[in-house]
């Protein structure tokens, strides 16, 4: 956004239709899970056939792990329209799961053992053994442990309508597609100064099984005999606990343009890493151990609390689609799963989300220096490991300051959007929003992290044996529950299609693999996008 404008001019500026046009948006969700035998260990049985093919149903896919399903929507022009299908989704997995079988539902895994975790297989094909390489990789990176943490990713975007207002009220002599994609990068931007906030107020991973990790950090203490607890943490999942950059190799990726982040990514993919040399392309039986030495072996390697997205086309990486066609949505990648809700998250949540990422766009979003990256992430990890601890202190520009003044001052900036919104909006409600992320900053006891302590303490149980309870709950309801019938017939197609799909790919004549990886490769440095040319 023009950094001539201060926020609340900018608020003075829109009128009663552009405010309006804020609601014209496309929302989906991506949710990951668990596949778990019946004593909360991981089968090592195939991805169920009752799902379809991994690799070609756009809605039920995996992650990682051949046992980590992962749930993808598409995108909704209502959170109703997106709740309801999200909710059918769910159902339709439950149901089409294997009798002997459960769900683990929450973000942080069961117990585990490393020999039991099995990266993803997508079949004998050049395109299937790209993505089942690329996991292995990640297991000889990073571990397999980390690899299946699961959370919630929220995708998100506003109408062409919407942009083309907001680029005539702040007259912007750029292009609109760059306009467009600068802002989502902006937006971006504040996200990251911000996250430490969504860590606070939606954080739900205070407690681990032991099996999670080999040493015990000093920011976790026993909990009876399996588990460990963060007395503070509101997110472990996403703190240096949960998901962790190797310390091999690190990667710099900047938001403050999209040419910026683009030459970046171009750098992290390309370049080689000699920590990631040493594990060896291949094993003395002559398989991938990974799909090469650098820093990312590919785009999705970049591990971040949100990211800009383009839908890629068919055999196109996601470099390629953003460089020629830019940002069309983000992805906020931080969201723990919410163990009190079979969907794993609340609406009330994914609205407040949908706000945050309106303030985030419209408040000024100056470029991000080399050490207010460090100061963020630093920020991040202390809501993170330490968000409910009296007195918690974040930095703000070098200056030290308390998480719930800073928290409160931003809730407080929200507060003339929100009421703006409920003025002109058919949603409404945004003010009651800030009322009850307020409560959560003057009551720590009342956030999702600390509800699941007191849940763990109430029942005097493990984190396996109270997830297990939960997900069984979970399960039963969703297996019982009725699926619409257009949405039944839609899954059930899906299915169909995907094995079908699946097994033309598989006997359809293949390239030598060398040279399909070394094609796929390929990428040619980012220059300006066409639309700046």
């Amino acid at each position: 956004m023009s950094q001539t404008l201060s926020y609340r001019a900018l608020l003075k500026l829109l009128l009663p239709e552009d405010w309006r046009q804020s609601e014209s948006y496309l929302a989906g969700l991506e949710r990951e899970m668990l596949r778990v035998s019946a004593n909360g260990t991981l089968p090592q049985s195939p991805h169920p056939v009752g799902w379809g093919s991994a690799m070609h149903n756009p809605e039920i896919t995996l992650d990682f792990a051949e046992t980590q399903p992962e749930l993808v929507t598409p995108p909704f022009p209502s959170m109703n329209e997106l709740l309801d299908y999200t909710g059918d989704l769910h159902r339709f997995t439950a149901q089409q799961l294997p009798s002997d079988q459960g769900l683990w539902f929450q973000s942080m895994p069961p117990q585990l053992e490393a020999s039991q975790i099995q990266a993803a297989n997508f079949g004998p094909s050049n395109a299937g053994k790209i993505k089942s390489i690329y996991r292995k990789g990640l297991a000889n990176r990073y571990g397999k442990n980390m690899q299946v943490i699961s959370g919630v990713h929220f995708n998100f975007s506003w109408s062409e309508t919407f942009w083309q207002r907001l680029h005539e009220r702040v007259g912007d002599s750029r292009k609109l597609p760059v306009f467009v994609s600068e802002n989502y990068l902006a937006l971006l931007r504040n996200h990251l100064r911000f996250s430490w906030l969504l860590a606070y107020l939606m954080g739900a991973t205070p407690a681990i099984d032991r099996s999670f990790i080999k040493r015990q950090p000093e920011e976790l203490s026993p909990w009876k005999e399996k588990t460990l607890i963060g007395p503070f943490a509101t997110s472990l999942r996403m703190s240096r606990i949960g998901y962790v950059s190797s310390s091999r190799c690190t990667s710099s990726i900047s938001y403050n343009s999209l040419t910026d982040y683009l030459s970046n990514l171009y750098q992290a993919i390309t370049t080689e890493c000699d920590g990631f040399s040493l594990i060896g392309l291949k094993n003395e039986q002559d398989e991938y151990r990974q799909l090469n030495s650098n820093i990312l072996q590919i785009e999705n390697e970049h591990y971040a609390l949100a990211r800009p997205k383009q839908p890629v086309q068919a055999n196109e990486r996601p470099f390629k689609a953003l460089r020629e066609r830019g940002v069309a949505y983000v992805e906020v990648r931080a969201l723990d799963v919410q163990p009190d809700h079979a969907l794993g998250v609340h609406p009330e949540q994914l609205n407040f989300i949908r706000l945050f990422l309106l303030y985030c766009l419209l408040k000024p979003n100056p470029l991000i220096s080399k050490e207010e990256e460090q100061e963020m992430s630093n920020n991040h990890q202390q809501a993170a490991l330490l968000g409910r601890k009296p007195g918690v202190s974040l930095r703000r520009n070098g200056t030290e300051i308390s998480l719930q003044q800073w928290g409160h001052e931003i809730l407080e900036e929200m507060k003339p959007l929100a009421e703006t919104l409920d003025r002109y909006s058919e949603t409404g409600g945004y003010a009651q929003l800030i009322e009850q992320q307020e409560k959560l900053l003057d009551h720590p006891e009342l956030t999702p992290s600390a509800r699941v302590l007191a849940e763990l303490e109430a029942q005097d149980l493990e984190f396996l044996d109270w997830g297990q309870q939960l997900s069984q709950s979970y399960l039963e309801q969703l297996r019982q529950e009725e699926i619409s019938e257009d949405n039944l017939k839609g899954f059930q197609q899906n299915v169909q299609a995907s094995l079908q799909k699946q097994a033309e790919l598989d006997q359809s004549p293949q390239m030598p693999f060398a040279d399909y990886l070394k094609d796929f490769g390929v990428l040619k440095p980012p220059g300006l996008l066409p639309d700046q040319a």
